[in-house]
C-alpha cells in the first residue's frame, strides 16, 4: 500500500512532465550507463536460454538416435515363424546385420555424452542463472533511482514555484518551510542514488567481462568436445560397414534414390493404401450389378423403348405379333413371358381366359371339397393397399408426363388397365407419370 501511495503521488507530477508543464531532470552520464546496462541484460538472457537450449538439443538427440537405433531394431526382428530374414530380404540384409551394432553405439555415446551434458548444466547455466540474479538487484536499484528522480522533480517544481511567487501570505511562508525540507530530503536521496550508480556501474562492467570471457570459452570448448564425440563414435560404427570417404551432398543424395529402387511406385499402387467407399454403398453396387447381370438381354439398345412397346393410342406395336397370337394355353403363356425377357422383347399381350376353361376349374374344385379361401384383410380406412411393379428394362421419358425409371426399379402403380399393352400411371422417388404396361411384371 506504501508504494502505491507513492505511485499516486508521483503521477501527476509524470503526466505534467511528458506534455511539458513541468521541468524534468536529466544526468547524461547515467543514462549513457543505463544504456549499457540494458544490452548487459539483455545478451546475458540470450546466453542463458541459448545454453539452456543447446543441453537440451543434445539431451534430444541422444534420445532420438537411441530411440531410431531401438525401433529400427524391432522392425527388423523376427515376428512369429520368420526365420532367416537377411536371406528371405536381401536388399535389407546391410541394415538387419548393422543395426544391433547401431544401437550399442548410440547407448555407448549417451553415456559418454551425459558428463558433458552435465557440465553445460553446471558451468554455463547455472552461472548464466547466478549473473541474471546479480542483474535484477541492480536493476531494482535503478528503477529506486528514476522513482527518486521523479520526487526530487516534483518536489523541486513545488519549491521552485512557490518560492519564486512575488506576493506571498502568512500561510504560503508557513508551507514554504515545509516545501523546502521536502526538497531537500528529496535531493539527498537521489544524489546518493544516482551518484552511488555512477561511481559502481563501470566498475561492474568490468567484473562483468571478466566474468563473460571465462564462460564463453567454457561453452565453446564443450560445444567442440560433444561435436567430437559424436563423429569419433559414428566413424568407429561405420569402420568396414559404410563409405563415407565421399562428402559431396548431391553423391550421397544420388546414392540414396538409387537404393529407393521402384519401392515407392510399388507402395503407391498397393490398394489398401487407398479409400474405401461405405459398407452400404458397396452392397447397392453389388445388388445393382448382379440385377443388370440377370436382366442384361432384356435391356432395349440405346435406352430407349423396347421392340413391342406399346403406342400412345394404347395399342402395342409389336413385331412378334404372329408368335403372341398363337399362344392359347397359361403354359405357352409362362413360356413366352420368360422368352420376352431374354430377348429383349415385351411380354405377349392379355388375353382372357376362355368360359370352358373357368367351368372345368370350377368343377375341379368342386370335386376336390376343398375348403373356400378366407377372405381378405380389409384394409385401414384411408390407407389403401399399393401395387407395385418391378422394372424389366430402361425406360427413358419421350414425352411430358412420362416417367422414367431403370431395369430393376421398384415402382408403385396408381393407376392400371388389365392389359401390359396400355400405358399405365406410377410413381417412382417421388415423381409420377404413365409408362408402357409391357416394361415391367408384377412384384
Amino acid at each position: 500500500m506504501k508504494g502505491f501511495a507513492k505511485a499516486m503521488k508521483r503521477t501527476p507530477h509524470l503526466m505534467s512532465s511528458r506534455v511539458g508543464l513541468a521541468a524534468k531532470s536529466s544526468d547524461p552520464q547515467f543514462d549513457s550507463l543505463q544504456q549499457r546496462f540494458a544490452s548487459l541484460e539483455k545478451y546475458a538472457e540470450k546466453l542463458l536460454k541459448d545454453s539452456a537450449t543447446f543441453r537440451d538439443a543434445v539431451k534430444n538427440m541422444l534420445l532420438s538416435g537411441s530411440d531410431f537405433g531401438r525401433h529400427f531394431d524391432l522392425l527388423f526382428h523376427p515376428m512369429g515363424a520368420e526365420y532367416d530374414l537377411e536371406r528371405r530380404h536381401p536388399q535389407a540384409a546391410h541394415t538387419i546385420t548393422n543395426i544391433s551394432a547401431y544401437l550399442t553405439h548410440m547407448e555407448e555415446l549417451k553415456d559418454t555424452l551425459t558428463p558433458e551434458i552435465e557440465l553445460i548444466e553446471s558451468r554455463v547455466v547455472g552461472p548464466a542463472n547466478d549473473f541474471l540474479a546479480v542483474l535484477k538487484a541492480i536493476r531494482k536499484n535503478i528503477t529506486k533511482r528514476d522513482h527518486k528522480l521523479v520526487d526530487f522533480d516534483r518536489h523541486n517544481n513545488a519549491y521552485s514555484k512557490l518560492r519564486d511567487k512575488k506576493e506571498k501570505t502568512l500561510k504560503d511562508e508557513q508551507a514554504l518551510f515545509k516545501v523546502e525540507q521536502d526538497y531537500e530530503t528529496a535531493a539527498a536521496d537521489y544524489e546518493y542514488y544516482n551518484n552511488a550508480l555512477k561511481e559502481e556501474l563501470p566498475k561492474f562492467f568490468e567484473m562483468a567481462q571478466r566474468f563473460m570471457t571465462p564462460l564463453f570459452y567454457s561453452f565453446y570448448y564443450m560445444q567442440l568436445n560433444v561435436f567430437y564425440l559424436t563423429l569419433e563414435r559414428l566413424q568407429s560404427f561405420t569402420e568396414g560397414k559404410y563409405d563415407i570417404s565421399e562428402t559431396s551432398l548431391n553423391t550421397v543424395e544420388d546414392h540414396y534414390l538409387s537404393q529407393l529402387t521402384d519401392a515407392a511406385e510399388r507402395l503407391d499402387a498397393l490398394s489398401i493404401r487407398k479409400p474405401v467407399g461405405p459398407s452400404a454403398r458397396i452392397l447397392a453396387a453389388n445388388r445393382s450389378s448382379s440385377s443388370t447381370a440377370s436382366l442384361a438381354g432384356g435391356r432395349a439398345a440405346g435406352g430407349g423403348l423396347a421392340a413391342g412397346a406399346p403406342s400412345r393410342s394404347g395399342t402395342l406395336n409389336r413385331q412378334m405379333s404372329t408368335s403372341s397370337s398363337t399362344v392359347s394355353s397359361p403354359a405357352s403363356a409362362s413360356r413366352a413371358s420368360m422368352g420376352a425377357a431374354a430377348a429383349a422383347a415385351p411380354p405377349p399381350s392379355y388375353s382372357p381366359a376362355s368360359p370352358g376353361s373357368t367351368t372345368a376349374a370350377a368343377s375341379s374344385a368342386a370335386a376336390g371339397k376343398r375348403p373356400p379361401p378366407p377372405p381378405p384383410l380389409k384394409p385401414k380406412p384411408g390407407m389403401a393397399p399399393k401395387d407395385y411393379v418391378v422394372a424389366l428394362y430402361d425406360y427413358t421419358a419421350t414425352a411430358e408426363g412420362d416417367l422414367s425409371f431403370k431395369a430393376g426399379d421398384r415402382i408403385a402403380v396408381t393407376e392400371r388397365t388389365a392389359s401390359t399393352e396400355d400405358w399405365w400411371t406410377g410413381e417412382l422417388n417421388g415423381q409420377k407419370g404413365v409408362f408402357p404396361g409391357n416394361y415391367v411384371r408384377d412384384e
